[in-house]
C-alpha cells in the first residue's frame, strides 16, 4: 500500500472533524460575548485536529513525493501541484486559527476570527472537493491505472 492510499484515509476524517469544527466555531463565536464558558473543550479539540492537519498534509507530500500522484507520464499533473498547495495554505490558516486564540473578547476579533473560519471551511472544501477529482475522475492514486 503505497502513500497515496493512506493520504485519503487520514484527510477525510481531518475535513470531517474541520467541518464540524469550523461550524460549531462559527456559532460559538456569534453567540458569544466575550466570556470563556467551554474554552477549555474547543481549544483541545481544535489543537488535536491542527495535529491530525499535519499529518494529512504530511502524508499528502510524501504521496506527491513518492507515488504517481503528480506524475503523469513523466508530466507534472497542474492539479495534483494546485491541490497540494491549497493543502498547505489550509494548514497555515489553521495553524494561524490555533495560535490566535478561541475566545476573543472584542466584537471586532470575534468578526475576523468568524471570516477566517467561514474562508477556512470553503478553502478546506475546495481542497478536498478537488482531490476527489483528483482521484475518482482521473483516477490519480489509484493502484493499476495506466498513465
Amino acid at each position: 500500500m503505497g502513500w497515496s492510499h493512506l493520504h485519503p484515509a487520514l484527510i477525510h476524517f481531518v475535513v470531517g472533524i474541520g467541518m464540524v469544527l469550523l461550524i460549531w466555531d462559527i456559532n460559538r463565536l456569534h453567540l458569544s460575548s466575550g466570556s470563556s464558558g467551554g474554552k477549555g473543550a474547543f481549544e483541545r479539540v481544535l489543537e488535536g485536529w491542527l495535529g491530525l492537519l499535519l499529518l494529512g498534509v504530511g502524508t499528502g507530500w510524501i504521496a506527491l513525493a513518492n507515488d504517481t500522484l503528480l506524475q503523469h507520464g513523466g508530466a507534472e499533473i497542474y492539479l495534483g501541484s494546485v491541490h497540494g498547495k491549497m493543502g498547505l495554505l489550509v494548514l497555515g490558516l489553521a495553524t494561524a486559527r490555533v495560535f490566535g486564540g478561541a475566545t476573543p473578547r472584542s466584537r471586532r476579533l470575534r468578526q475576523f476570527w468568524t471570516g477566517l473560519d467561514i474562508g477556512l471551511l470553503l478553502l478546506l472544501s475546495g481542497t478536498a472537493l478537488l482531490g476527489e477529482w483528483l482521484v475518482f475522475r482521473l483516477g490519480l492514486g489509484v493502484t493499476g491505472v495506466s498513465f
